[in-house]
């Protein structure tokens, strides 16, 4: 074991060298002050954001210097507080019209630089919310994507991020919201024990984590899946562009497939199988050297995910995704069960044999929670 506590320590060194590195040079987003861009013929404002993103600490990459130094972007205020001061500037409040509460579920910017130009892009997905009697009712999941090509695009990120903001609710202002059926939904995650581990899987689509985590599903009809092999891990929509964004996970009642793009951007849904306190699926996933929201920020809009596949963990706690590092495992078998080190070590990237494995550790393991936080990188 002397191997393995020494690779932990030089991992959790190493890591904790990048975050602190990191948080001194993010560059700075800000969506106000901005010129007179009000609507006033919307009958709602925005009373509430709440941050439902599976990463907080940034909103993806921009690239600084003359070198174009990939650096992590954040607001200039807290993410709540610069989403609503913005939303308060093109809707008014007014307390004649219907308040609304945002919840944010993806807002990421990315830049990619090309032999002559610059591409800065920017996508969200965002669910509208009306507060009733101590209800939250979804009135609508809307998503947009925004992109420019420049000789700079990084001082352009903010107008690509209000652009987006934007288009969700002049989408949702064009909808006939006021006669939708009422869909109760969870926006808090703090339940003893997430209602996915005590229940048997639901048939339906999830909309985002906190529907997941408790075990809340939508129907829809016209949502459609290509007929596929029996042996296929994947689901592919039958209309490719319809909706895909606005679905988190969807379960046939037995597994639930979990939708790629939350985090690489292709357009199919990935069998997972329930291991414990995770799910367990093995997909093109980012790559995840630097194991920093870095990497995530660039996986989410396709731009660095590795053209190989991998191991992946959700946790079902905490919505975090975890890619498992093949090295930690065959330290953990290596000595407890040897015919298991050498099946693992001759096929890393079969789901099935590594949910048999993380299995046996989780429940014959002589420490479970030691394995718990190598899964999840501490």
């Amino acid at each position: 074991m002397k191997g393995l506590k020494s690779f932990l320590f030089f991992g959790v060194l190493t890591i904790s060298f990048l975050s602190f590195s990191q948080k001194d040079d993010y560059h700075i987003i800000s969506l106000l002050p901005i010129e007179d861009d009000t609507i006033a013929q919307t009958n709602f404002y925005i009373s509430k954001i709440i941050d439902n993103r599976t990463f907080k600490d940034n909103l993806g990459i921009a690239q600084k210097g003359m070198f174009n130094k990939k650096v992590l972007s954040t607001f200039d205020k807290p993410f709540e507080d610069e989403i609503l001061d913005y939303f308060n500037v093109i809707f008014p409040p007014d307390l004649t019209k219907q308040a609304l509460v945002i919840r944010v579920n993806q807002l990421l910017i990315s830049e990619h630089t090309g032999a002559f130009k610059e591409t800065g892009k920017a996508t969200v997905n965002l669910d509208v919310l009306n507060f009733d009697k101590n209800n939250y009712i979804l009135l609508g999941s809307f998503s947009a994507y925004a992109e420019k090509n420049s000789m700079d695009v990084t001082g352009k990120h903010d107008d690509r991020i209000r652009e987006i903001l934007k288009s969700c609710l002049i989408q949702f202002s064009n909808t006939d919201y006021n006669n939708a059926e009422k869909r109760f939904i969870s926006v808090n995650n703090q339940q003893t024990l997430p209602a996915i581990l005590k229940e048997p899987f639901k048939k339906g689509f999830y909309t985002s984590f906190s529907e997941l985590y408790t075990n809340t599903v939508f129907q829809d009809s016209t949502i459609i899946f290509k007929e596929s092999n029996s042996n296929s891990d994947k689901l592919f929509l039958d209309n490719r562009v319809h909706k895909r964004a606005l679905y988190y996970a969807y379960s046939d009642g037995e597994s639930i497939f979990i939708n790629a793009a939350n985090y690489s951007g292709d357009k199919h849904f990935v069998k997972t199988e329930k291991i414990d306190n995770y799910l367990l699926f093995n997909d093109t996933f980012i790559n995840q050297d630097k194991a920093t929201g870095m990497s995530f920020a660039f996986g989410v809009l396709g731009l660095l995910a590795s053209n190989e596949k991998t191991n992946v963990l959700l946790n079902l706690n905490t919505g975090q995704f975890h890619n498992i590092d093949n090295r930690m495992i065959q330290l953990l078998l290596k000595d407890d069960f040897p015919e298991l080190y050498k099946e693992i070590k001759k096929y890393p990237n079969d789901k099935n044999l590594m949910a048999s494995t993380l299995k046996k550790l989780l429940l014959e393991g002589n420490d479970k929670e030691k394995v718990k936080q190598i899964l999840e990188g501490f």
